[in-house]
């Protein structure tokens, strides 16, 4: 094996090791704070290593005198794909599922 596909070979073993971002699913336990359990290792996970996205945050406006619910957000007990990131140091809620 030549000295360059060795490197590359070590490369790319050293960023997979890394585990820097992947996808799983997980339950909300909480919505306040935020609080989930990792589908795949039954990890919990809280604010602020858990963060929602914007599309699945409570929204509400008052449409002439009536409120309206644009998006219910998440609840307890909610399925949701989460992106983790920084070897499992952060939660990124992406959708729910």
């Amino acid at each position: 094996m030549e000295l360059i596909e060795r490197l590359k070979s070590i490369i790319y073993d050293t960023v997979k090791a890394m585990d820097l971002l992947d996808t799983g699913y997980a339950t909300v336990v909480s919505v306040s704070p935020l609080t989930l359990r990792i589908q795949a290792t039954q990890l919990i996970v809280t604010e602020p290593v858990a963060v929602l996205t914007d599309n699945l945050q409570y929204r509400a406006v008052t449409v002439q005198g009536e409120s309206v619910i644009i998006n219910p957000g998440i609840k307890p007990g909610d399925k949701v794909l989460v992106l983790k990131a920084n070897a499992g140091q952060n939660y990124i809620v992406m959708s729910k599922v």
